[in-house]
């Protein structure tokens, strides 16, 4: 497994530690008061603090690709 993750180092970056994803949902819906969506909680978790840039052009695609799919499966396109 290590060598998997030495070979792609940008697959396994977060912005906030080894945090469970209930954590930081939790967090945020005391933040905000009200549940977040899947989407502000992937952008908490990969995005670089203090600014708007996503931590890797990989995380970039795939909250792109989030996006997309809310769109397409909420019948808006």
């Amino acid at each position: 497994m290590k060598v998997n993750r030495a070979a792609n180092p940008e697959a396994n970056m977060h912005t906030s530690g080894s945090v469970f994803f209930a954590t930081h949902q939790s967090r945020l819906e005391n933040e905000l008061k009200r549940p977040p969506t899947f989407q502000e909680v992937f952008d908490k978790t990969h995005k670089k603090k203090g600014t708007d840039q996503y931590i890797s052009d990989r995380a970039r695609e795939v909250a792109i690709n989030i996006t997309l799919s809310i769109v397409f499966f909420a019948g808006v396109i």
